[in-house]
């Protein structure tokens, strides 16, 4: 680390949550900073579309994906050394990639997004032989094969378009060969599987909706649900969905093609110790408590099982509805006070002063479930996102632990010239994103590394990639955030895979990170 940085960082270890501030100096350091040693850069590559990725295995090909019509491989040989090798030609633009064995599938969207779109299911030897293209459900998103390799399943987002004239229900998307022996070594099967879509139709809004499910938009209950995210356990038998601008997850039986529950995920008390935030864009570190409840609102979701309990994390980036014309559910603490929404003897001028820039929900009310109070004022706002990443109990939906305000304490350690910058834009102007969701981590997954359990985080607004240890969660250990690795070149974290040293070309375990806003491939090796 550069002289200038490694100052910020001691004055930031003394003072932080004290109140004291200052502003960031005219240059930035260029990094790459580090808190720890578990991660270990080893490549970066330029790609076209660096997004989503999966690897297989027995040919040590990783196949990318985002967004367009197009998905590369990448030769994975040497993990230090990845060179694009071929580029697959797709009948639509790719959201997601999935692989199991020698098969490959891609969820596909169509134009506009609102309209069915497809899942195309390869085979990959030299080169991509279709075995099937599928029309399947509205806004097809997140695809993965079941780790049998029997079903795909697909968060079928169903947004709607611009005006919401068009607003199709999601669902989850099951395309299904379990009815064969031998299911993933049957190319045949997959040009004819068999074809569900599970919607929301039958649940209790009512009941949802008082729980603390939000319903968006001006359509139905069942049109407002939008799947993001999926993960699967290790027995196939359970999935979790992420239905991230509802703050709510579903829990999935893929056998029956069933949902069995739906768990809301509640909020971070950001006026407690430890969940802190910087809500001000003033060019100054401030990490201090607040009258906020942040909605978790996830986008990547993941899971592991330990001892047949299986744990649900959850990176919870945000997700204003703000995208349309017709509706959104953002508004501003000053105006949510003109309402007469406010507890004024909560939200004084100074408070509000001090809040004014926030993006805040209009959404949430006290006057009615859940959040009703004796006088029907909010002493709190609801912000979106929490800054943070989540574990919970998969069989219950019940909360084990979040990581508070770890994230905004480490950068400000680690990289308080890239304190809650917006590396969308490239330009390393410090403070930038602290009104408006901060950090934004935007997916999670996790790894064991000897005895270790790891869970990898990616950042998406600052780029960085967080590793915790989750080791004993199951047991009540508290996880701990044990590195911190960011490099300002490689821009926008999208996927985050874990690659485990069973599977690994070198024999090391090692972690590819996808960077949407720099298009780049970053590999690194786990110790």
């Amino acid at each position: 680390m550069k002289k200038n940085a490694l100052v910020y960082s001691l004055l930031l270890a003394m003072t932080i949550g004290t109140g004291f501030s200052f502003a960031k100096k005219s240059e930035a350091p260029a990094g790459p900073f580090q808190m720890g040693t578990v991660l270990k850069q080893i490549a970066s590559i330029p790609m076209t579309t660096a997004e989503i990725s999966a690897f297989m295995p027995e040919k040590k090909l990783l196949f990318v994906v985002g967004g367009e019509n197009i998905m590369e491989v990448v030769d994975m040989a040497d993990p230090s050394k990845p060179k694009k090798v071929n580029e697959v030609k797709l009948p639509g633009g790719a959201s997601s990639v999935t692989v199991h064995g020698n098969l490959v599938a891609v969820s596909l969207l169509n134009n506009p997004e609102w309209k069915k779109g497809h899942v195309q299911v390869m085979r990959y030897n030299k080169d991509a032989e279709v075995l099937g293209l599928h029309e399947l459900c509205f806004m097809p998103d997140m695809i993965t094969f079941t780790p049998d390799g029997k079903n795909l399943l697909v968060a079928c987002e169903g947004s709607p378009d611009e005006s919401f004239s068009e607003d199709p229900e999601g669902g989850i998307g099951v395309l299904s060969i379990a009815f064969l022996k031998s299911a993933a070594a049957n190319g045949k099967a997959w040009a004819k599987p068999q074809k569900t879509v599970v919607g929301f139709g039958s649940l209790d809004s009512l009941k949802l909706m008082a729980a603390g499910v939000r319903k968006t938009g001006v359509k139905s209950f069942a049109q407002s649900l939008e799947p993001e995210y999926i993960t699967v356990a290790e027995d196939s038998k359970t999935a979790w969905i992420s239905l991230q601008e509802n703050n709510a997850i579903v829990k999935f039986d893929v056998a029956a093609k069933k949902i069995l529950d739906v768990f809301p995920l509640g909020y971070v008390d950001h006026s407690m110790p430890g969940f802190g935030l910087d809500v001000q864009k003033n060019k100054a570190i401030e990490i201090k408590n607040y009258p906020l409840r942040g909605l978790r609102q996830p986008d990547g979701i993941s899971s592991f099982t330990v001892n047949g309990m299986t744990f649900v994390l959850t990176a919870n980036e945000g997700a204003p509805v703000n995208d349309y014309k017709a509706w959104t559910d953002v508004t501003t603490p000053m105006m949510l006070m003109q309402q007469g929404k406010l507890d004024s003897s909560v939200f004084n001028a100074g408070l509000l002063d001090e809040l004014k820039n926030l993006t805040v929900s209009n959404l949430e009310r006290c006057d009615v479930e859940p959040d009703k109070t004796a006088n029907g004022k909010c002493p709190y706002m609801y912000s979106f996102g929490t800054r943070s990443i989540s574990i919970f109990d998969g069989a219950t939906g019940h909360l084990m632990w979040d990581s508070g305000d770890a994230f905004e304490k480490t950068i400000a350690k680690v990289a308080p010239d890239y304190f809650n910058w917006n590396s969308k834009k490239g330009k390393v102007k410090m403070d930038a994103r602290s009104e408006d969701k901060g950090c934004e981590p935007e997916n999670v997954t996790t790894g064991v590394v000897g005895e270790k359990r790891y869970a990898f985080a990616g950042l998406e607004r600052t780029s960085g990639v967080a590793v915790f240890d989750v080791t004993d969660v199951e047991n009540g250990n508290n996880p701990k955030i044990v590195d911190f690795y960011l490099n300002p070149s490689d821009r926008g974290p999208e996927g985050v895979l874990f690659i485990s040293a069973e599977k690994s070309p070198n024999g090391q375990p090692l972690l590819v990170v996808g960077y949407e806003y720099s298009k780049t491939l970053a590999v690194y090796t786990v110790k």
